[in-house]
């Protein structure tokens, strides 16, 4: 397998452009993945560089890069990206892929040996909590704050949103209907980067948070949620994911939620209540708009076990 020399892999500027392309198509190839991807991908290669020291990079060099992060106690997840991240820097360049049986063979080991490593999944946060955490949001923030708060966590519950997904809606996203119910556009997402776009349900108390939060904010164009200064005075500047996060995250812990709250704790706990009500995998499928029923059978396996066959032809449940 030849070996090419790290620093020929693109550099920050320039990281999922291909060769011999004009700025503006390399743009357009840049915008066939998403920015969150490539996010991703660039720091992984940043930090392969660095364990590099100059030296080139090969099969053998890779799998031992690694079994040093097998070794230090990294999880699976984070080898399987590192090695996506080269084949990506490969093919966007036109070169061989260096990711050869070495690799891929260290990679079978660390995921057998690590697959008991890792964050984790997710603590999901059910209805019940979510209309906890919107109210005491509400309550303990002053002002503006808290009813965007409480409207963050509202609308990632009734919608099942990524945290992506909340930053980029926009005020002429959000729709109203005469029963009093809502509607929300997602013009983009992880699963839909052509755009095609989806129209979700948002029930009369999300939509009501919405409104209190747009009316406080008096805005009424621009970005949906965004920066609260301490006086209380919103900025025309969207939160980032980051941001959002962090929202959800101090949000369910003033209401006493603990485990491992994330940005998407609302998206698998909303799946999660789903199945508890008897939603069916392809009915969850739909509304958190995952491409297969893969991940929602995985964040609501136990309420799922509870109505199988042996649940409900021996057990009658």
């Amino acid at each position: 397998m030849p070996k090419v020399p790290i620093e020929n892999f693109p550099s920050e500027s320039t990281f999922c452009l291909f060769d011999n392309l004009s700025s503006a198509a390399s743009d357009l190839a840049a915008a066939s993945v998403a920015t969150a991807t490539r996010r991703v991908y660039w720091s992984a290669i940043v930090k392969l560089r660095k364990w590099l020291d100059g030296q080139p990079l090969s099969d053998g060099a890779l799998a031992e890069y690694l079994a040093e992060l097998h070794a230090a106690g990294r999880s699976p997840a984070t080898a399987s990206q590192v090695v996506a991240a080269v084949r990506f820097v490969a093919k966007a360049s036109n070169r061989k892929d260096l990711v050869g049986p070495v690799t891929r063979r260290i990679l079978a080991g660390i995921r057998r040996a690590g697959r008991d490593r890792g964050r984790g999944q997710a603590r999901g946060i059910g209805w019940c909590e979510a209309d906890r955490m919107a109210a005491i949001a509400s309550e303990r923030r002053t002002g503006v704050a808290g009813a965007r708060d409480a409207a963050i966590v509202a609308t990632a519950s009734d919608a099942l949103l990524r945290v992506g997904e909340l930053a980029a809606l926009r005020v002429e996203d959000l729709g109203s209907c005469g029963d009093g119910s809502g509607r929300l556009i997602i013009r983009h997402s992880k699963t839909d980067q052509e755009g095609v776009g989806a129209v979700l349900f948002l029930g009369a108390p999300t939509l009501g948070r919405m409104l209190t939060w747009i009316n406080d904010a008096n805005i009424a164009t621009g970005p949906l949620f965004r920066q609260v200064r301490e006086n209380g005075f919103v900025t025309e500047k969207g939160l980032s994911p980051h941001s959002i996060r962090a929202i959800i995250q101090r949000c369910a812990y003033d209401a006493g939620i603990d485990g491992k709250v994330r940005g998407h704790s609302l998206r698998v706990g909303s799946a999660q209540s789903l199945a508890r009500a008897g939603a069916g995998l392809v009915e969850m499928q739909t509304v958190g708009r995952w491409k297969s029923s893969m991940m929602p059978a995985r964040y609501a396996q136990a309420e799922l076990a509870g109505r199988s066959a042996v649940a409900r032809l021996r057990y009658g449940k």
